[in-house]
């Protein structure tokens, strides 16, 4: 059916007869009673039904006036075809949409349910009737802006997508005449529901169902009977498609190379980042395309579409004067520390040295650009001078690059000075240390330890740290938002907790993580926060929208650590298996696989983003650089 919307100056004054038989159901717009037929012309004694907007299979839908309003309504009438066969099971289907609808229409994007008639007249649902020309009708106005348009599209549906699949609804027949552009500044509507199928059970997408949906707009499974959540991110995807190039998809799928060829009828400008993303929501193998909405809009937002708005100029800038395509990353140098594993890795603020936890209970200073040691810094022998007494956990530059500070499996805080090489124990008491941070715009070092605590200590002389008592198990890491000067930690007991800075205010509390947090990471641009946990998920958290974390990436085995390049380009994500993976977040369409041969332990970008360093259990620290495309001779 075509999409509840038509300019107002083309309603016709007239009334329309709901008898399915009558043989003539134009009526005087002032008539109560069919001149043909006899039948009572309002619906209800309330609904004047004005104007066909649509018929199917399932019924028509009207628009109408609410005459029993002050001043008259204008709404939309949905009127369900009569039973063929079973009126009993019939009347339940229609009180379950009834139902559904005036569920998913708490939505703001999706008509509001006003109204159930189940009377001698028929079945009605009476709907909000949402004002603005249909996709459909804006193409032709807006051809010249369509990749605009497409970008709108996808940010303002895929959410209602989401929604209305957290509702277990499967909509069925997204087309751009069911999508509607109100006046500015509200966002774009999603209509007619008469084809959505409701999921009680997941074994019903197994099952072969009424084959439905709009002919070339519809996944191959949909067509086959078999639709599921992702045959609406097939149908969007072509729908967005059909908006950048003004072609009915029939047309942009070659049957001779079973592929879609719309290319080169979309307009030049076309971002690689945006045709990545709809190649995939297209893609005719349902194993190969999204399977949520939240996988689509997590990789819009960590794409150059995404983060565009969010940089500052001169990063902008650079990041126009990159070739995207062509840039990977290289290993430069290895060193191999036999029977020693670095568990804990940390960059100098220069970036010309790196500090590594390990596990025989020593420090050890390296220079980044050669890898030459530089100095160790030797466990404790008994009772005599500072050290530690087991593996060293976590390890920090202070914020003027003048110590090192380490944690370990033995509770030990110690600060080393780089300066004469000397150490001292710091006076914290507790259980082992998991997690350092160290926040260089107040100088404030962060601990979180295996009781849940976190410590923020103000290094300074005589200052005493305070206690953050909120996790219920072990902190596993740590991360500064510096753009909203907020702490987050993530734990064992499967939240995010995010803290005022200086203060140390719990602000919020994350509770929809379903696993152990593993590491967590912010952009040093938006303050985005991504988690990563033991099920190998890698999330994307904002305030906006603290109760969903957006997948946007699936590791073979847990997340062990994430780290951002400083110029918020890269995203390094280190695994239990081994795996190094950078995922290009500033435009490239690209996720580079790096291998260690055991778990990733620890990561760490240089200042200029332009080199990476992993630890792993396999004893090696490695040295990656990103490498640029040659320029051309």
């Amino acid at each position: 059916m075509p999409a509840f919307s038509i300019p107002n100056s083309e309603i016709p004054l007239t009334t329309l007869c709901v008898n399915f038989a009558c043989p003539q159901p134009d009526n005087a717009d002032d008539a109560i009673a069919c001149a043909a037929c006899g039948q009572p012309l309002l619906v209800d004694e309330r609904y004047r039904c004005q104007l066909v907007l649509g018929q199917g299979g399932f019924g028509r839908t009207y628009l109408a006036i609410a005459e029993d309003r002050n001043p008259p309504l204008l709404c939309v009438v949905k009127q369900v075809a009569p039973a063929k066969s079973d009126r009993a099971d019939a009347r339940q289907r229609f009180h379950r949409e009834a139902d559904r609808l005036a569920t998913l229409g708490q939505h703001p994007q999706i008509p509001a349910l006003l109204d159930v008639v189940d009377n001698a007249q028929g079945q009605f649902l009476v709907q909000e009737y949402i004002p603005g020309p249909s996709l459909d009708q804006l193409l032709q106005q807006s051809l010249n802006e369509s990749e605009a348009l497409v970008q709108r599209v996808l940010y303002e549906l895929l959410p209602v997508l989401a929604y209305i699949h957290e509702h277990s609804v499967i909509h069925r027949d997204i087309k751009p005449a069911n999508i509607i552009a109100p006046p500015s500044p509200q966002p774009l509507a999603l209509v007619d529901f008469g084809a959505a199928k409701a999921i009680a059970d997941p074994e019903q997408l197994k099952h072969t169902a009424t084959v439905i949906g709009s002919a070339g707009y519809a996944a191959p499974e949909q067509a086959l009977g078999k639709a599921v959540y992702a045959s609406d991110i097939f149908s969007l995807g072509v729908t967005c498609l059909h908006l950048l190039t003004g072609m009915h998809p029939f047309d942009l799928y070659s049957v001779s190379d079973d592929a879609w060829v719309w290319r080169p009828y979309a307009p030049a400008s076309v971002s690689p980042a945006l045709g990545r993303v709809l190649d995939r929501m297209v893609n005719r193998r349902l194993s190969e395309r999204y399977s949520t909405a939240q996988e689509v809009l997590a990789d819009l937002r960590w794409s150059g579409l995404a983060l565009e708005n969010s940089l500052d100029q001169r990063s902008k800038a650079a990041a126009k004067s990159l070739d995207p395509t062509g840039l990977t990353w290289e290993q430069r140098f290895t060193l191999s520390l036999p029977g020693i594993v670095a568990n804990g890795l940390a960059m100098s603020p220069s970036g010309r040295a790196i500090a590594t936890a390990c596990s025989d209970g020593t420090v050890r200073l390296w220079d980044c650009t050669n890898g030459q040691a530089i100095h160790t810094f030797r466990k404790s022998l008994g009772l005599l001078g500072p050290g530690h007494r087991g593996p060293v956990k976590t390890v920090v530059f202070t914020p003027q690059g003048d110590a090192i500070i380490s944690g370990g499996e033995d509770s030990q805080l110690v600060q080393w000075y780089l300066a004469d090489y000397s150490g001292q124990e710091l006076p914290l008491s507790g259980w082992q240390i998991t997690a350092l941070l160290s926040i260089l715009q107040n100088g404030t070092l962060a601990v979180g330890s295996g009781d849940g605590r976190i410590h923020l200590w103000p290094l300074g002389q005589g200052s005493t740290p305070k206690t953050l008592v909120h996790h219920q198990d072990q902190v596993t890491a740590l991360a500064v938002d510096n753009v909203n000067h907020l702490l987050i930690s993530g734990g064992h007991d499967r939240t995010i907790r995010l803290w005022s800075l200086p203060s140390g205010r719990l602000v919020c509390t994350l509770t929809a993580p379903k696993h152990n947090i593993t590491a967590l990471a912010c952009h040093p641009q938006d303050g985005r926060i991504v988690s990563g946990d033991q099920a190998g998920q890698v999330q994307v958290w904002s305030a906006e929208n603290p109760d969903q974390g957006l997948v946007i990436y699936k590791s073979p085995g847990p997340v062990t650590a994430i780290s951002i390049s400083p110029d918020g380009h890269w995203l390094a994500i280190g695994a239990d298996n081994g795996q190094l993976t950078l995922v290009g977040l500033q435009g490239q369409p690209q996720t580079i696989q790096l291998r260690h041969a055991w778990a990733v332990r620890a990561i760490a970008f240089t200042p200029d983003s332009r080199m990476v360093v992993s630890t792993s259990a396999d004893e090696t620290i490695r040295f990656w650089c990103l490498v640029y495309p040659a320029s051309p001779s």
